[in-house]
C-alpha cells in the first residue's frame, strides 16, 4: 500500500496491524479450541473486520511510536518464552550432510531414478 508517509512509519504500521491480527487470531483459536463451528464463525467475523473500511480508517489514525514503543504485556510474555526456546535440531556442518551411507553405485542409481520423469505424471 503506497502512501505519503515515510517508509519507516508504513513498516511500523504494518507490523502493528499484523501483530494485532495475530494476537486476536490466537485468542480466537484458544477460546474455540473444541468448537469448530464457533471458531469458523469467529474467524469469518475477524476477517470481515480486518478487511473492512472501518479497519482502514482506524489504521489512518495510527501514530508511530518510534523508540518509545513497548510491546504489550502478552507479547512480552511470548517473547520471553521464545527467548528460552531451544532449537531441537542440532546444528550440522556441511561435512555431516555430505557423508552418506550410500555406495557410489547406489548413489548413481538414485540420481538416475530422480532425474527420470514419469510419463504418467504428465
Amino acid at each position: 500500500m503506497a502512501g505519503f508517509n515515510p517508509r519507516e512509519v508504513n513498516a511500523e504500521r504494518s507490523l502493528e496491524k499484523s501483530s494485532k491480527e495475530l494476537r486476536t487470531l490466537k485468542k480466537v483459536i484458544e477460546k474455540y479450541k473444541d468448537d469448530p463451528k464457533g471458531k469458523k464463525k469467529m474467524l469469518k467475523q475477524m476477517q470481515k473486520y480486518w478487511r473492512s473500511p472501518l479497519a482502514e480508517v482506524r489504521s489512518l489514525d495510527y501514530k508511530p511510536k518510534g523508540p518509545n514503543w513497548t510491546p504489550p504485556k502478552d507479547l512480552e510474555a511470548n517473547l520471553e518464552a521464545m527467548a528460552e526456546y531451544v532449537d531441537p535440531r542440532k546444528e550440522c556442518d556441511e561435512t555431516e550432510i555430505n557423508n552418506s551411507s550410500l555406495t557410489p553405485d547406489q548413489e548413481q542409481e538414485l540420481r538416475a531414478k530422480l532425474s527420470k520423469t514419469n510419463k504418467t505424471d504428465d
